[in-house]
């Protein structure tokens, strides 16, 4: 079975839950991945330009959050699919 967060499954939105409560489920895990490294910079070294990459994403995030609170269903499988492809980055990286 593949997740709901698999942008190569030919559905990936087709799920109990709905577009919405997947696209914002989507967004609030990636803005979990960068809060912990936020988190963990804070607690050690990190290379500058890299956490400003995370603080720059993390930003992006709550930006389209707070898009998806108007969004059509059009932009909200967008956002779903973007962010399910950027959270399989994120933890490959």
């Amino acid at each position: 079975m593949t997740s709901p967060f698999d942008p190569d499954d030919p559905q990936p939105l087709h799920h109990l839950g709905g577009d919405a409560d997947q696209a914002l489920e989507a967004v609030e895990r990636v803005l979990d991945w960068y809060r912990s490294r936020l988190a963990a910079a804070r607690a050690g070294t990190h290379d500058p330009a890299q956490v400003d990459a995370w603080r720059a994403g993390r930003d992006q995030a709550l930006d389209d959050l707070d898009q998806l609170e108007d969004a059509d269903e059009d932009e909200t499988v967008q956002i779903a699919l973007v962010y399910a492809t950027r959270l399989r980055e994120l933890n490959q990286s």
